[in-house]
């Protein structure tokens, strides 16, 4: 019975081990960059937001396939003869990348994008938020 008791003690504290091993890593640039290119999971990820004049993208990538890449951004405008200002937002989802694209309407221009990546593979998590508003 006590060789039963260790065995179940023992598998116990191994559960705990791998949950912990297996658990989330999360990276989050603080404050927020125009681009990320770190090393996880045992490849890269690249994550950017870029506007231009009237336009915006944004992108993640994983140098190998993963069981979720997205991106999440909002893309804000502004109309340059009367000054009002609009945004949008889109998502988008892979296995290896995934990427947004924005065009300001006629007579507007790029404001900023601010976006939201994520990898998830083998039940560890990587995040991180990239922001770009340099003047187009």
């Amino acid at each position: 019975m006590k060789s039963f008791k260790k065995s179940i003690l023992a598998a116990g504290l191994a559960m705990a081990v791998i949950t912990t091993i297996g658990g989330a890593t999360v990276y989050a640039a603080n404050p927020p960059q125009s681009y990320v290119n770190l090393p996880f999971a045992g490849s890269y990820i690249n994550a950017k937001s870029d506007i231009k004049y009237n336009t915006g993208n944004a992108y993640t990538s994983y140098g190998t396939y993963a069981d979720t890449v997205t991106v999440s951004s909002t893309y804000r405008y502004c109309n340059t003869s009367t000054g009002q200002s609009g945004f949008k937002t889109n998502s988008r989802g892979g296995p290896k990348s995934a990427s947004v694209d924005f065009e300001a309407p006629n007579g507007c221009k790029s404001v900023s994008i601010s976006s939201s990546h994520k990898v998830a593979r083998n039940w560890q998590t990587w995040t991180a938020s990239t922001f770009d508003d340099k003047e187009a």
